[in-house]
C-alpha cells in the first residue's frame, strides 16, 4: 500500500497471539509505517489456553516481531475503560514519535458473559461492553483525532467494528449494542474530521479464527468434557460451512482491509463500513 512510509500507526487490542491487532501491526508495518501498540494486562484466567502454553507475551511479543521487519515499535498498556489511561497512551505515543497518522480502534471486550437473553443481562456487564467496545473508541477518536487536527496534514482512523454492528443476534444485546454504536460515531466522527483531511472508516467481520478468549466458549467447552480449543474449532468448522466462501475469517483477512483504508489509495473514502465476512451478510 502506498503511503505509509514515515507514518505512525496506533493499534489498540494488539497483543493476542493469533488476533486482528496484531496481524495488522504486522501488516502495517510490512508496508512502512512504525507502530505504538497497545493491550491492557490480563490476568492467565483470561488469556486462551495457547497462549498460556506457548508463553505469549502480548504486545511485547508483537513489538519483537514489528522490529524483526524494520520498524519501530512502542508498546504500551493501558486499560481502555479509564479516560486517563487512554489520554496518557496518546500522549506518549506522540512524546515518542513527534506525530500519530493511523489510529485503528481494535480492542473488544472479552466475549462471553453478556451471551445471555437480555432479560437476564447484568447490568455491569453491559456497561463493560459501552465502555470498551464504544466509549474507549470514542475517546481514542477524540484524543487521537486532536493531534492529527493540531499536526495538520491529515490522517486516518479505523474502527474495527462487527457483522453484529449491522444485525443483531439473540443473546447479543450488549454487544451488538455497543457495535451498532461504533457505526453512528464512525459516520459522525467522519463529518467533523473531514474538513482536516481525516478520514474515519469502519471494518466489519463476521467470525474471525483468532483464538481470542471467551468466556462462553469456556463454559460450552466444559460442559461437554472437551478442551475449549476443541469446542473452538467445532465452531470454527460450522462457521465455515455456513459462510458462502467456504471459511471464516483469519485475521490477515481484516489487516488486509484496514491497510487499504489507512492508505493513500483510500484517501476519499469516508464515513464507510466495510464488511469482510466471506458473504455472510451484504450490507
Amino acid at each position: 500500500m502506498a503511503g505509509l512510509e514515515g507514518k505512525v500507526a496506533l493499534v489498540t487490542g494488539a497483543g493476542g497471539m493469533r488476533g486482528v491487532g496484531r496481524a495488522t501491526a504486522l501488516k502495517l508495518a510490512a508496508n512502512g509505517a512504525d507502530l505504538v501498540i497497545s493491550d491492557v494486562r490480563r490476568e492467565v484466567e483470561d488469556l486462551p489456553p495457547a497462549e498460556v502454553r506457548m508463553e505469549w507475551n502480548s504486545i511485547q511479543s508483537v513489538a519483537d516481531e514489528v522490529r524483526e521487519l524494520g520498524r519501530q515499535c512502542l508498546p504500551l498498556y493501558a486499560d481502555l475503560g479509564s479516560s486517563d489511561q487512554i489520554q496518557e497512551m496518546v500522549s506518549d505515543a506522540v512524546a515518542h514519535f513527534g506525530h500519530i497518522d493511523i489510529l485503528v480502534n481494535n480492542a473488544r471486550a472479552i466475549i462471553g458473559r453478556d451471551k445471555v437473553p437480555v432479560t437476564e443481562l447484568e447490568e455491569e456487564v453491559w456497561h463493560h461492553f459501552l465502555d470498551i467496545n464504544t466509549t474507549a473508541v470514542f475517546l481514542c477518536t477524540k484524543f487521537a483525532g486532536r493531534e492529527m487536527v493540531r499536526q495538520g496534514n491529515g490522517g486516518r482512523i479505523i474502527n474495527i467494528a462487527s457483522n453484529a454492528s449491522k444485525q443483531a443476534s439473540a443473546t447479543g444485546a450488549a454487544y451488538s449494542s455497543s457495535k451498532f454504536a461504533v457505526l453512528g460515531l464512525t459516520q459522525a466522527s467522519a463529518m467533523d474530521l473531514a474538513p482536516h483531511g481525516i478520514t474515519v472508516n469502519s471494518v466489519c467481520p463476521g467470525p474471525i479464527n483468532t483464538d481470542r478468549m471467551s468466556y462462553w466458549e469456556r463454559s460450552q467447552a466444559q460442559d461437554r468434557g472437551i478442551t475449549q480449543e476443541e469446542f473452538r474449532a467445532q465452531i470454527v468448522q460450522q462457521a465455515g460451512e455456513s459462510t458462502p466462501l467456504g471459511r471464516i475469517a483469519e485475521s490477515e483477512d481484516v489487516a488486509n482491509m484496514v491497510a487499504f483504508l489507512a492508505s493513500e489509495e483510500a484517501n476519499f473514502i469516508t464515513g464507510q463500513a466495510y464488511n469482510v465476512n466471506g458473504g455472510i451478510l451484504f450490507h
